[in-house]
């Protein structure tokens, strides 16, 4: 087939991405990516033709000056989510749609792959008469009256007035996206496509949408729509060489591994907290700082190394613990790997995967503002008590 992917820099959610395209060009399917300019070695390393946005917004979530959304910047959810709208979902509806239809007169294609990031893509490839799918990079993120609301961390409601309370979050939260939908509408009509009224109507307007984690990790996932299909957590970490140097210490202590996000949520001092914790804590600690953050402004206790990146699948089975963020991969990875986790969730979809930890029984979760002496708690309950793996 030939595949056109509409890309986004999404931070954690680009390797579900990547990985899609680099197992179909294995297949022997001709890929092309269009996205930002920073992805371009990644799609290019999984064999893809590349193509930067003509139209759409550049962004690059590893540096504060090229996060398009910045959302770091406020903590008031009502204006992260304005900043979303405004800058990614419905503010460059029609130059995403656009890059989309022009790339497909210039070159047709079998089905339009879109990242969940940028629904609006889906358009170019509607009006084209061509199939598409959504990648959703976790678990299945639309609301629902059965589950918890999004980006809360709750878990299900329990009993009458917990059930009364998702259903009420779920109405709210889908009424506030439907104010949303008359500039999405507006890009739509002009290309000859018929309204949609709120988020489960955009969505079903895409042929497939993969979610790319577990029915069993994410809850409800027994009242999502026809066209959506579980196909699992797609991680590009197979055990290869370039993890750095990472065995510190004596081989009979414990190790424990620290990765938060790959993009700017200013995560500087919970890496320093973290990373004097483990040198608390009579373990081995592997501190990864990721592209958004420098090794050297961490302060490295005795057996903790820090360094920027480690290929995961090479270290997490020496390891009897993980420090995370709470972004989908991590977490993924470390539940594959049965390793239990301490999650710190930052932001974003970060509270609902520690949510969904705690409510499996295989981590706990920590305020983001936690010290060092909760964190280094944290660490040995998690490696004494045997429950948690």
């Amino acid at each position: 087939m030939k595949i056109l992917v509409a890309g986004w820099d999404s931070g954690g959610g680009v390797e579900a991405v990547q990985t899609v395209v680099g197992r179909a060009v294995a297949r022997g399917h001709q890929v092309r990516v269009l996205g930002t300019e920073g992805l371009r070695s990644r799609f290019e390393s999984a064999g893809a033709t590349f193509l930067r946005y003509r139209y759409a917004p550049d962004n690059d979530m590893s540096k504060p000056e090229t996060d398009l959304i910045k959302d770091w910047q406020t903590r008031n959810p009502v204006s992260q989510w304005q900043r979303v709208r405004d800058r990614q979902l419905c503010g460059p509806a029609r130059e995403f749609c656009r890059d989309v239809s022009e790339e497909l007169r210039r070159e047709a294609a079998d089905v339009v792959v879109v990242d969940t990031m940028i629904p609006a893509a889906m358009f170019g490839a509607e009006a084209s008469g061509v199939r598409s799918v959504i990648v959703m990079h976790g678990p299945y993120m639309i609301p629902r009256p059965d589950i918890p609301p999004l980006g809360t961390g709750w878990m299900p409601g329990k009993g009458p007035l917990g059930r009364l309370r998702d259903r009420s979050a779920a109405a709210v939260t889908l009424a506030v996206f439907r104010s949303w939908m008359p500039a999405l509408n507006r890009v739509r009509a002009e290309v000859g496509l018929p309204p949609v009224r709120g988020l489960p109507g955009l969505m079903a307007r895409a042929d497939r949408v993969l979610v790319c984690s577990s029915p069993s990790y994410d809850f409800g996932s027994g009242s999502v729509p026809a066209n959506v299909r579980y196909v699992g957590p797609q991680l590009d970490d197979d055990p290869g060489e370039g993890s750095g140097e990472w065995r510190a210490g004596e081989p009979g202590q414990p190790l424990v591994l620290v990765g938060l996000s790959s993009t700017v949520m200013l995560q500087e001092g919970l890496l320093q907290r973290a990373a004097d914790a483990l040198g608390q804590a009579q373990v081995r600690g592997l501190v990864t700082t990721g592209p958004a953050v420098d090794p050297a402004v961490i302060s490295a206790p005795p057996d903790v190394t820090v360094t920027r990146w480690v290929r995961h699948a090479d270290v997490l089975p020496h390891c009897s613990a993980v420090i995370t963020h709470g972004g989908h991969g991590t977490v993924m990875k470390a539940l594959i790997a049965g390793v239990p986790l301490i999650v710190v969730p930052l932001g974003r979809d970060q509270p609902d995967n520690a949510g969904r930890v705690v409510y499996a029984g295989a981590g706990i979760r920590l305020r983001k503002n936690a010290n060092v002496s909760a964190l280094r708690v944290a660490i040995s309950r998690v490696i004494e008590d045997p429950r948690y793996r």
